[in-house]
């Protein structure tokens, strides 16, 4: 009885370590991401102050609302705006726009329903009159590696170079093709990826590069507009990397002990695995190397394990160097906090790991050749035949391109592409703790995942109702205060009418 009631203690503690430690990760990763989830036209002053009126009423409700753009796309004849409303949902974020016009016979008619798009349109932006615009929106939406989180308009060089810098993708055609005004319409992507590979040091070594090739062509457009965008780009990811050492223990032991609620004990355990079978001459650092003899990997698989020590980066951001300048040295505590993170990713997202592995800035596109690249380094052995059965079995674009749901669709479908991946992921859990604890540790992590968002539902919803009482006081307060004006209205004028009698 005295051992189940332990246990039953033991396991409360545990939840309530992993909620806090779901907690700090949204935090640290923010992962409360909100995308563009709906865009509507309004034409003309009227219909703008009456939409307006509408969303303030909906925003004081706790409601969703839209809010304007800055800037409008309409001609001098047409006032024409542009709304966006955004959603915490990643089931309802845009992942794909296509600019397009309504007259069949226009050289950028484009028919989206084949391609399974929805359209977003105005009646009277479908050039029935002379003077009437042409635009309409194709989109698409679903859970992809990117979404649409910004939209912008450019009017001047300025706006252009200013939105570029900020890394704001400008979509291909002028909007005064569709008889507005002489604009263009910016997106800004971004991922709801667990994984960003894309740190200071990359932005920083990527700079460099750029530098020293305009130094040879300082004439170059081009890359001295690289160049720049590296550096706010750099700066951006310095900031980012500051936040986020606010925001996590200061120690990689402590970190993994809260990452993964463990007791003394396991942590000790972990510890001594780590001294006893990895770092062989006992100078307290190991390298990649070493990590692969650990693991019983090959060579050729150091670049990945590299990366998996990446995305887990020590508490300082940096990894150690090792005395061959070449290859990088982890203490104890980045060793553990590597495996840690690593044995908790889900099927999903290791796919998304090796993915933004190329994906560095995480537009969710990589080229074929990198696909091709991914193949030699997990299959070195059998390098012509893998590659020779999968240029067979995956449909390689003609662009050079491919996306995101198409590595995840050929994953799933040829499983043997990344086995050795998931290879290197079951013989980490192996060598700590066995399977059989992870899974129990993961099944935990789950449960405290879903007690955090029941948790946070019921926030909301008493947040929302909270805001909607407050609606109905502003409301009747308000109605009053109109009552009494009345009143006070009807009291003046009987008495101007008695005063002329």
């Amino acid at each position: 009885m005295l051992r189940r009631l332990f246990s039953k203690d033991d396991r409360e503690k545990e939840l309530r370590q992993l909620t806090r430690s779901i907690k700090r990760t949204m935090q640290t990763q923010k992962r409360e991401v909100k995308g563009i989830a709906d865009i509507v036209f309004t034409v003309g002053k009227k219909e703008a102050s009456a939409f307006k009126a509408k969303n303030e009423g909906c925003r004081a409700r706790g409601e969703p609302y839209y809010v304007r753009l800055k800037q409008d796309i309409g001609s001098k004849e047409k006032l024409v705006s542009i709304w966006t409303r955004t959603s915490p949902e990643k089931d309802e974020f845009i992942t794909d726009l296509v600019l397009a016009s309504t007259q069949p016979n226009h050289e950028h008619f484009f028919f989206g329903d084949r391609e399974s798009y929805r359209l977003i349109c105005h009646s009277d932006m479908r050039g029935l009159k002379a003077s009437d615009p042409t635009l309409c929106l194709w989109f698409k939406k679903g859970v992809g590696p990117r979404f649409v989180a910004d939209i912008r308009v450019s009017y001047t060089k300025e706006d252009q170079i200013d939105l570029a810098r900020r890394n704001y993708e400008m979509l291909p055609l002028c909007l005064s093709r569709f008889g507005l005004a002489y604009a263009n319409l910016w997106i800004l992507w971004s991922s709801a990826q667990i994984v960003r590979l894309a740190d200071a040091d990359h932005i920083e070594k990527e700079l460099a590069d750029y530098t020293k090739m305009l130094a040879r062509n300082q004439e170059d457009k081009i890359l001295a507009r690289l160049a720049d965008q590296a550096k706010w780009r750099l700066r951006e990811a310095q900031l980012s990397e500051e936040d986020h050492a606010k925001d996590i223990p200061s120690d990689d032991l402590t970190y993994t002990k809260e990452f993964l609620a463990l007791r003394k004990t396991e942590l000790d355990k972990m510890r001594s695995t780590f001294h006893k079978c990895i770092d062989s001459d006992h100078d307290g650092k190991v390298s990649v190397e070493d990590f692969c003899l650990f693991l019983r990997e090959p060579v050729s698989m150091s670049p990945f394990i590299r990366q998996i020590f990446a995305v887990s980066a020590p508490t300082n951001g940096k990894l150690a160097k090792s005395t061959s300048n070449t290859a990088p040295a982890m203490d104890v505590g980045a060793t553990l906090k590597a495996t840690a993170v690593f044995c908790m990713l889900s099927a999903t997202d290791l796919l998304k790991l090796v993915f933004a592995w190329y994906d560095a800035k995480g537009y969710g596109v990589i080229d074929n050749d990198q696909f091709l690249d991914l193949l030699e380094m997990f299959h070195p052995r059998h390098r012509d035949d893998v590659v020779a059965r999968a240029l067979k079995e995956v449909d390689l674009s003609a662009d050079g391109k491919m996306k995101w749901a198409q590595f995840e669709r050929d994953c799933r479908k040829l499983p043997h592409i990344l086995y050795p991946a998931f290879r290197v992921q079951e013989k980490m859990r192996q060598r700590f703790f066995g399977p059989r604890w992870w899974r129990r540790k993961l099944a935990r992590y789950a449960e405290a995942k879903e007690l955090l968002e029941e948790e946070q539902q019921k926030r909301k919803e008493l947040d929302d109702l909270e805001r909607r009482q407050r609606y109905e006081i502003a409301e009747e307060l308000k109605n009053e205060s109109i009552d009494l004006f009345e009143v006070k209205k009807r009291r003046k004028k009987n008495r101007r009418h008695q005063r002329t009698r």
